[in-house]
Order: structure tokens, then C-alpha cells, then sequence
């Protein structure tokens, strides 16, 4: 959403602020205004679906396709497609779609995706999503650049799902990864989160 909506103009740009408008029963970070960073890195759901307002079912389904994301699937519903609605994505097909972001192969402006790029970064030690700040390792050293985004959403069979995809730039060197979790729908939020960091420790890239 946040390379469709810059690409496409709906957002002005990554600082742009929408207002909260007091409703819904969101976590605690996502209940004040926010800006496409801030929405970014704190998984905050109500300003995606106002980014999917602006952009219409159409163009939804365009940039789906353009980006090749999924089995690019919208027609559950305009504001709700990709939480455990229509959009269905595989870890392989994550990975897919991860590799052509950092290799620069997205049919998206080249400025649009080093905005994203830049807002993926995450701060030393740790990957944030909608529940604050969560450990990942230890504070790694200034060469290392972790960039991630999470997902949450619960499947058509109830069970929840999360995610955590990223890239891990260190010792000239880049990693892609895709951490995907599946299991009771009260699944704790950082079990990807956790999985992941595991993983690139036994693999020595963190």
C-alpha cells in the first residue's frame, strides 16, 4: 500500500499526516494521527484503508498485478482484502516479491522505492510493529541495516497467521528473509518476530 500510494500520488509523501477519528478498537499506537512512516512501522491498519479509499477498487487491483503480489486477489472487500479476506500470499511468493523490491525490479518510480526502503529500517536491537518495540538480538553494529515490516491477520480457517518479512544489509553482504508463523487465532503477536531472529543468528547473518 505505501509503494501504490506514493507511485500513484494519493499520498504526498512519507511524512504526510491523516487524522484519527477516534474509532475503532485499535491498539494504543495506532489511536492518535499518523504519517505514512509512522503507519508503516506500527502496522496501523485504519490508515491503510484510508490509502485504499483514495485509491479505489481499480487501481487496487492495478497495482496487485503491476507488483504481482499474491494470487493479487481484491474482491473481498475495498478496506479489508488483505486481512485474512481475498489476498492470499505464500512465504514463497513473499520472497519473490521482497527479492524484486531490493533488487530494484518493481514497475514502481525508482524514488517511490527508496521512500519505502528508508521506512523499512528498523532501530538497533529490536523490529517494531503495532504492540511497541520488540527485541530482535542484541543492538547490532552500525554496518548492519535491518529493514522489516509485520503482519498479523487471522486465515478463513480461524487460525492466526504473522509475519515478519525483511532484508538484512551487513559486512557487504544482503539478505532477504520471510519468517511466517501459523497456529490458534489468539497466536502470539511475536512469534514471527521471534522465529526470525533465530533464524539469522544459527545462520550468523545477525
Amino acid at each position: 500500500h505505501a509503494l501504490a500510494a506514493l507511485d500513484a500520488g494519493v499520498v504526498r509523501g512519507p511524512d504526510e499526516v491523516f487524522s484519527w477519528d477516534g474509532k475503532g478498537d485499535w491498539p494504543p499506537s495506532s489511536r492518535r494521527d499518523h504519517t505514512l512512516a509512522s503507519a508503516l512501522r506500527n502496522s496501523v491498519v485504519w490508515y491503510f484503508q484510508r490509502i485504499a479509499e483514495r485509491l479505489g477498487d481499480e487501481r487496487e487491483q492495478d497495482y496487485l498485478k503491476r507488483l504481482a503480489f499474491g494470487n493479487m486477489d481484491s474482491s473481498s472487500g475495498l478496506t479489508s482484502f488483505w486481512i485474512g479476506g481475498s489476498l492470499q500470499v505464500t512465504p514463497e511468493e513473499q520472497q519473490a516479491f521482497w527479492i524484486r523490491l531490493y533488487e530494484n525490479r518493481l514497475p514502481i518510480a525508482p524514488a517511490v522505492v527508496a521512500a519505502v526502503k528508508h521506512m523499512l529500517v528498523q532501530p538497533s536491537g529490536v523490529v517494531v510493529n503495532a504492540v511497541g518495540e520488540q527485541r530482535f538480538g542484541e543492538p547490532w553494529p552500525a554496518r548492519v541495516v535491518v529493514s522489516a515490516k509485520t503482519g498479523s491477520a487471522t486465515d478463513r480457517s480461524g487460525r492466526g497467521v504473522r509475519w515478519l518479512n525483511g532484508h538484512v544489509e551487513t559486512n557487504g553482504r544482503a539478505f532477504v528473509f520471510v519468517s511466517c508463523v501459523i497456529g490458534p487465532k489468539d497466536l502470539d503477536a511475536n512469534a514471527a518476530i521471534d522465529l526470525a531472529a533465530s533464524g539469522l543468528r544459527s545462520s550468523h547473518v545477525l
